[in-house]
């Protein structure tokens, strides 16, 4: 399956609008990325790729906090306010670099 960043922006963002929560691209991930695991716990999106897991929570409009995390799925980090701050473009680039 050839991966198009196009139209996988296009559609995690029309799945997510300007205010729903990260964990709404679970079904856009697992459709762009088969061999990737990916679930919702509460509002956040839990992708896993190989033994590598990146939890994702909705920032701001444009705005999520990401962080990878080894062996163990944590949200600890954003629940604090930590991880990267990714824009939508730069957490589609993230999300394709731990799924190939």
């Amino acid at each position: 399956m050839n991966f198009d960043k196009g139209k996988f922006t296009s559609e995690a963002g029309s799945c997510l609008g300007q205010d729903k929560p990260a964990g709404e691209l679970v079904d856009c991930v697992a459709a762009h990325f088969p061999d990737v695991e990916v679930f919702r716990e509460n509002d956040d999106l839990i992708i896993k790729g190989g033994s590598r897991f990146l939890v994702v929570r909705r920032a701001g409009p444009n705005s999520f906090r990401v962080s990878e995390n080894v062996a163990v799925p944590s949200t600890n980090l954003v629940d604090f306010g930590g991880g990267a701050e990714r824009t939508l473009d730069e957490l589609v680039g993230e999300i394709a670099a731990l799924a190939t």
